[in-house]
């Protein structure tokens, strides 16, 4: 097999685990690989590969002779969101809820470390909360770094 990264499977990995997770994609929150085109406003989302800034990465790999054969270690980051938006000012509740789905995001993960087979093993390996008050009302922001360890095909 041809040298192969294992992002893209990983990502794929991540939106499969968030979707069938009955906290997450069985509980009205919206789970979203990468930008969305949608100008909807969604009061839960978690968000894969994608943050919403402008110059901020999505995902990123490294890539270490693993003296193995032909096969790389590949190390991979794939930066996620989980927001929450209320109708009102109750930030508490926002940051709360966001903190829940951080929660049952990190389970997923846990259920299937290796994402369907993409990675050999993934963990949440940080978060920043990011708290804000908009016109819709308060929303708690927390963006997760998902951290992989895979071999490259070869």
């Amino acid at each position: 097999m041809p040298w192969q990264s294992r992002l893209p499977a990983a990502i794929d990995g991540l939106v499969t685990a968030f979707k069938g997770w009955p906290r997450i994609g069985g509980a009205d929150v919206t789970v979203r690989d990468g930008p969305s085109t949608s100008q909807s406003t969604v009061m839960e989302v978690v968000t894969v590969g994608w943050t919403g800034g402008e110059d901020a990465m999505g995902a990123d790999s490294t890539l270490v002779n693993a003296g193995l054969g032909d096969a790389d270690r590949e190390q991979l980051t794939i930066r996620c969101v989980v927001a929450v938006l209320r109708g009102s000012d109750d930030i508490s509740g926002a940051r709360k809820r966001a903190y829940e789905l951080l929660t049952e995001a990190g389970a997923a993960i846990a259920a299937d470390r290796k994402l369907g087979g993409a990675v050999m093993r993934a963990w949440i390996s940080s978060h920043s909360l990011d708290p804000a008050q908009t016109p819709q009302g308060a929303q708690a922001a927390i963006t997760f770094e998902v951290s992989c360890d895979a071999y490259s095909g070869a």
